[in-house]
């Protein structure tokens, strides 16, 4: 793309106590109610077009409000659409395509500065002369849509503050330009009709204006009055536009009398149109930032994808697209690796986390695996949303977890912001923790027991020579001699009992390997993770298969009857969702 912010620092700006952002093209700012992403994306208008900020826009009021960021893409066809002089101010501190800059206000409704990096000293500078024609040069007026923004005056009202006034005013130019003059004689000749000094006046007008001024010289003699109707100007009867939406060959309605879903679709389809005429108005490579508080409110799924897509294109079109939402349909798996998580604790304020595809290049040897994985549709609904993460391979932990999490619990995972994610296999539980963790996002595990014997060593969770586990397999060795199990190696196989995994419920019902499993789940319990002992899940809900109708009639019993009666091992089904719901440091052992 062309210039674009690629980095935001904020300081003291409202929740924004030390806020730091790295942005692209198509950035989505996901988090919790109140956790300042809207003021984000106001500290974002607030560098590019400034304004005076009330005490309320300051965090501590004794302290200065700073916002910097870092300009990028700037090519000498940009610096050439400057006036001279501006530019021969500005175009030194300009280095490998960035410029920094810096805004800021020193008290409540005080006067605001920007300054520029030296990027030879990293001093900042006083602000050279023109600096903020230069930046409203690369960057035209800022397109914002707040999330609970009037739609219905918004689109129906030429003010030009809304944005359908910016659109509007835009469009004013054109018409103007094309049509002033024929209209011109038309609003001459009605003034002429209506008006005190008309020359062509209404003869009712003077027979009223005779009568009133016969009433007036009684009382006060030597003046008299004329009704005067003042024409409106060519630019009034544009602002006195609305819109009526029309349904097929049927009469306007006004735009007030559909509903909140229908008046965001047109309100946001009239962005569209007002940034292609932003975009034809810009400089060289000047870039429109788009600033969209929740584009999805109000509408219904189908319509939030076109909204998604038509943003996306605006993105790819020279248009810096910086959003809020709550939606994960806003989110593609693509998008997820930009998308930055946005928390709020105090005192520190409003964060942002790291982003996923920094991280995952990081930990990952193949990222785009592990993003498909991590943050496909299905998942970022989840982990997008959620303090902590509890990844899962079996399907009756994510059919099942839920309502039991709720039965004990007494609340939705949702409302202990936990997430359940599904793997593709445990061999990725590894490198998804650390993905999770380095997002600032704790993450737990819950495997079977065979992970113990096939990744738990593999994957450094347990010591390649842990006697516990070399225990295990001499009891599986002595099973496999007496013809209980089949062993391909030192592991179970698919043989004499069945499938692998039968096998190691077998090894959890012996007396003589119980205190080494005991032992192994107190080993991975401590790194996060939670092993079942009795195999898998299913001994311990009572099922003795892996089937929707198995789950269905499960779930069933739970909703009419005590989890004692419905599970073999209610105890340590009770004691896996405490450790769910145990905060992230402090999970009991």
């Amino acid at each position: 793309m062309a210039v674009y912010i690629s980095s935001l620092d904020v300081l003291n700006f409202r929740s924004c106590v030390s806020t730091s952002l790295q942005l692209t093209s198509f950035t989505p700012l996901v988090g919790l109610n109140n956790c300042g992403k809207s003021n984000c994306l106001t500290a974002l208008q607030w560098l590019v077009r400034k304004a005076k900020l009330g005490v309320e826009d300051f965090h501590e009021p004794t302290l200065p409000v700073q916002v910097m960021g870092t300009l990028r893409g700037i090519t000498e066809a940009d610096l050439a659409v400057l006036e001279q002089k501006h530019r021969k101010k500005i175009e030194g501190h300009v280095r490998d395509g960035a410029l920094m800059v810096r805004r800021e206000q020193q008290v409540p409704g005080g006067d605001t500065e920007l300054t520029v990096m030296n990027p030879d000293t990293g001093d900042w500078e006083p602000n050279p002369t023109g600096i903020d024609n230069a930046i409203s040069a690369l960057f035209p007026d800022p397109i914002r849509i707040g999330a609970m923004e009037n739609a219905e005056e918004d689109a129906s009202k030429a003010k030009t503050t809304t944005t359908i006034g910016k659109l509007l005013a835009s469009m004013l130019a054109a018409i103007q330009e094309q049509h002033e003059e024929a209209l011109t004689p038309h609003l001459a000749a009605i003034l002429g009709m209506i008006s005190a000094e008309g020359g062509d006046r209404f003869k009712e007008l003077g027979r009223i204006d005779d009568s009133i001024n016969r009433k007036i010289s009684d009382l006060f003699p030597g003046i008299h009055i004329k009704l005067d109707f003042p024409v409106p100007v060519f630019n009034d009867l544009i602002k006195a536009g609305t819109v009526k939406v029309y349904e097929g060959e049927g009469r306007g309605r006004a735009f007030g009398s559909y509903g909140h879903g229908a008046q965001r679709a047109i309100q946001m389809a009239m962005v569209r149109h007002l940034a292609d005429l932003k975009r034809g108005a810009a400089a060289a490579g000047g870039v429109t930032l788009l600033l969209v508080d929740e584009p999805e409110l109000f509408m219904h799924p189908f319509a939030v994808e076109q909204v998604r897509e038509a943003l996306r294109a605006l993105s790819e079109a020279g248009y810096q697209v910086v959003f809020s939402t709550h939606s994960a349909q806003m989110i593609l798996a693509k998008d997820a690796k930009n998308a930055l998580l946005m928390t709020k604790k105090h005192p520190e304020g409003t964060k942002a986390r790291p982003r996923m595809q920094s991280v995952v290049e990081q930990l990952v040897d193949n990222p785009t695996h592990q993003l498909q994985q991590l943050f496909s549709l299905t998942n970022s609904s989840q982990i997008l949303f959620a303090d902590k993460v509890v990844l899962t391979e079996g399907k009756t932990e994510l059919r099942l977890l839920p309502s039991i999490f709720q039965l004990v619990a007494g609340k939705t995972m949702g409302q202990s912001s936990l997430a359940i994610v599904a793997m593709s296999g445990v061999s990725d539980t590894r490198k998804s923790m650390e993905v999770l963790s380095a997002l600032g996002l704790p993450a737990c595990a819950i495997v079977d027991l065979d992970f113990a014997f096939r990744q738990a060593t593999k994957h450094g969770f347990l010591q390649a020579d842990d006697p516990d586990v070399a225990a295990c397999k001499n009891v599986l060795a002595r099973m496999a001699g007496a013809g209980l199990v089949s062993l391909d190696g030192a592991l179970p196989c698919k043989g004499i009992q069945g499938p692998a995994s039968k096998a190691f419920e077998l090894l959890a019902a012996d007396d003589e390997a119980k205190p080494h499993i005991a032992a192994l789940i107190q080993k991975l319990r401590a790194q996060g993770l939670w092993l079942w002992g009795a195999g898998a899940i299913e001994p311990h809900l009572g099922i003795s298969e892996k089937s929707e109708h198995a789950w269905l009639s499960l779930q069933v019993r739970l909703e009419s009857e005590p989890l004692e009666d419905c599970c073999s091992d209610a105890d340590g089904i009770r004691s896996l969702i405490e450790w769910l719901d145990a905060p992230p440091a402090v999970q009991p052992a």
